[in-house]
């Protein structure tokens, strides 16, 4: 696939979608394996690692699953030529996959991603990386919970965050208000589809208010040769990280 022909359109809005990233093949086998460290792995990784979300039944289903690189398969898929090459392409530069995640909404539950910016975490300086958000099995649609952009916003630099409270995404944008809400994209995704955005691109999701469907995804972030961390950003969201983890969700 041409790539170069998706990355006007990444640059002028901050993200960008691509149907049929992967073919059903490449999907069943990419799904098979987390269905592997789901049963396999996740029981013996601790609660830092893997966020749970309580669901209608009483149970808790996985929310969140961090540092899949744990695992050898998934050590090693964040080095697959297809993911890479997309990532330079629309980074500009030789990057390197950073380990890959796993984020689930489960049916008709009340968990939000609240609007915020990557970069209050990655702490990168000069902002070179790309997240690549791939729709493993459900769509994201409106219903389930997808994934909202707004657009150009990457351009404006870094708006001011503050404590979320919520476990995994301890950070929020402190001023985001109906002005925003007014521009934002929803991304609709079926399985196979991917969505890339940059890493100062304000993006949140809508809790999953279906009854019957999940909506997973598997994601990679690939960090440009260029962009080193900032240690003082980085330490802020530490400090809210380990908060969320004594009085968040």
């Amino acid at each position: 696939m041409d790539y170069e022909r998706f990355k006007g359109q990444y640059d002028r809005d901050g993200f960008v979608i691509i149907r049929d990233f992967l073919g059903l093949g490449e999907l069943a086998e990419l799904n098979a394996q987390i269905d592997r460290f789901l049963a396999n792995v996740v029981p013996g990784l601790p609660d830092s690692q893997v966020l749970y979300e309580p669901t209608l039944d009483g149970a808790r289903a996985v929310r969140q699953i961090h540092r899949m690189s744990c695992d050898h398969y998934f050590d090693e898929y964040r080095h697959h030529p297809k993911w890479t090459s997309l990532a330079r392409t629309l980074v500009g530069e030789t990057v390197r996959g950073r380990p890959p995640y796993f984020f689930n909404k489960p049916a008709d539950t009340d968990f939000s991603t609240p609007p915020h910016q990557d970069n209050c975490v990655f702490s990168l300086d000069p902002p070179n990386a790309v997240e690549i958000l791939l729709a493993t099995r459900e769509r994201f649609d409106e219903e389930s919970g997808c994934l909202r952009y707004l657009p150009g916003s990457h351009r404006c630099g870094m708006r001011p965050h503050k404590y979320s409270g919520i476990r995994g995404f301890a950070a929020e944008v402190a001023d985001f208000g109906p002005d925003d809400e007014a521009i934002e994209a929803a991304v609709e995704l079926a399985p196979g589809d991917v969505v890339c955005h940059h890493p100062l691109t304000v993006h949140r999701a809508l809790r999953n208010r279906s009854r019957s469907r999940s909506r997973s995804g598997f994601s990679i972030w690939f960090q440009g040769e260029s962009a080193c961390i900032d240690s003082r950003v980085l330490e802020t969201y530490m400090n809210y990280a380990a908060r969320a983890e004594i009085v968040g969700h």
